[in-house]
């Protein structure tokens, strides 16, 4: 089966279907999958960006399965390397295409408080702020136009955090 057929395998199951992490795993790990996952722009590249954001935070269904069971299955044993391996590309595909998961827009009434941040970094200031009426705390990238090596270094090595 061809990267293209295995992407699109995977966008029509169930995150909870057997054989899932095992799908997700090769299509990540192997070098010809690789460069045809690189190679996605536009819709294409935003969609499987919002896949490996939703299965990278879903919870195995198959937790209390003991682990030799698994392996005798032949099952992938450990979800949280595939969730690792999914984070990953995640870096690596948002840091290339400077694009992020859906999941990471904000909608609501965001405001930002005050007149300086509370806290800052080499990369982003933490301002206070309110999100819906709520107390929240908003970090802002400071993002340059350049070809920063340094910044480029951040956008790889950045893991993503969401809130739940």
């Amino acid at each position: 089966m061809s990267a293209s057929q295995t992407l699109q395998h995977l966008y029509s199951l169930n995150a909870s279907s057997p054989g899932i992490s095992r799908l997700i795993y090769g299509l990540i790990r192997h070098d010809e999958e690789e460069r045809y996952l690189s190679s996605l722009r536009g819709s294409e590249l935003a969609r499987l960006v919002n896949f490996l954001d939703e299965v990278r935070t879903l919870l195995p269904p198959f937790r209390l399965v003991a682990k030799q069971t698994l392996q005798a299955l032949g099952a992938i044993v450990t979800t949280d390397e595939v969730s690792r391996q999914c984070l990953r590309k995640l870096q690596t595909l948002c840091g290339d295409n400077t694009t992020l998961p859906s999941s990471y827009t904000v909608f609501g009434d965001l405001a930002r408080v005050g007149d300086e941040p509370v806290a800052f970094g080499g990369f982003a200031d933490v301002w206070e702020g309110t999100h819906c009426g709520k107390k929240v705390c908003i970090k802002v990238l400071r993002v340059t136009l350049n070809d920063d090596p340094a910044l480029t270094k951040v956008r790889t090595a950045t893991p993503f955090f969401r809130i739940h």
